[in-house]
């Protein structure tokens, strides 16, 4: 037996009244008989020194109105549920600002060095990051992703600073490079799960590799810092979808560590799955690493929209 089809009437201020199955609208033949009707004089109905102009309000008329009829009648919906698939691969964009401070001490010398204020790493940059996650039944999910982050700036010192026992006066010219590798891997059980969402928690492992180098031109000296950190997280992350094909995500996660330091994720987006297996999304999320070593610090802050493509399997 065939679905029903949803009828849809067009009226034009020349009398001309359409009606017709939803479906149509898709079909190619549909537009070309709508641009062609004739008015009641038996004219074409777009016609005169405004044609283009209709014809360009129409065509974007029936696009928008195609849109609306294949996204919300189900007959003719392609859209999925955002929790149907097996693995998950997400490409993303992220325009992060960082806001950094680091003291790095050597024989009992040492200041606070703020990237942005003192090394010019202060503007937003464009990053990409790789995410893939693989579900184990309904409720199970393993998430890995890495993140990778490099700065390089030429710049003359406003102030007088310290980095790594080395002091630099105001008026030094400067060559910095950071390099930060964010490795992630984490488990994730979702303990409330349904047709309209879910609520789950996570537990993940966060690997900072941190590379920092600082030269001297006109001296032909160069300061590196090298670090490499293990930091445990755990979070909540929950997803709400009004409707099968839109959906809303937010994932808080962190741990203190005390006198070590702590590491702190939120992120919110707005989903959307319009066909099978692809969805897009958009938010924005905060991040901070906080270490302690030693006598040494540092606190690393970026924050930043972001738009990411989800492929599905």
């Amino acid at each position: 037996m065939l679905p029903f089809h949803p009828l849809v009437s067009l009226s034009f201020s020349s009398g001309l009244h359409l009606r017709f199955p939803a479906f149509l609208i898709t079909s190619p033949y549909f537009r070309f008989v709508a641009l062609s009707s004739p008015g009641e004089n038996g004219a074409p109905l777009l016609k005169g020194a405004n044609m283009k102009r209709n014809r360009k309000i129409l065509w974007l008329l029936l696009w928008a109105l195609e849109g609306v009829i294949l996204c919300c009648c189900p007959a003719y919906s392609w859209a999925k549920s955002a929790e149907d698939y097996t693995i998950e691969s997400d490409g993303r964009f992220w325009r992060p600002r960082m806001d950094s401070t680091s003291k790095i001490w050597e024989a009992n010398a040492g200041a606070d060095l703020k990237t942005g204020e003192d090394l010019g790493m202060g503007e937003r940059k464009n990053f990409s990051e790789g995410r893939v996650q693989v579900k184990f039944g309904q409720n199970h999910k393993l998430n890995l992703s890495y993140l990778p982050l490099k700065w390089g700036t030429d710049k003359v010192l406003t102030r007088p600073t310290e980095f790594s026992g080395a002091n630099y006066q105001a008026g030094t010219r400067l060559q910095s490079k950071l390099d930060l590798q964010y490795y992630r891997a984490g488990y994730e059980y979702d303990f409330l799960a349904g047709a309209s969402g879910f609520l789950g928690g996570a537990v993940d492992v966060l690997i900072a590799d941190m590379k920092v180098g600082i030269k001297v031109p006109a001296l032909s000296t160069e300061q590196r810092e090298d670090r490499l950190a293990f930091i445990p997280m755990v979070g909540l992350i929950g997803c709400v979808s009004p409707v099968k094909w839109v959906n809303l995500t937010a994932k808080v996660s962190g741990l203190p560590l005390g006198d070590y330091g702590h590491a702190f994720d939120a992120e919110a987006s707005l989903n959307f799955n319009p066909v099978s297996y692809l969805g897009i999304s958009g938010g924005y999320r905060y991040f901070q690493t906080k270490a302690r070593y030693d006598d040494n610090s540092v606190d690393f802050r970026f924050g930043g929209p972001f738009l990411n493509l989800n492929i599905r399997f």
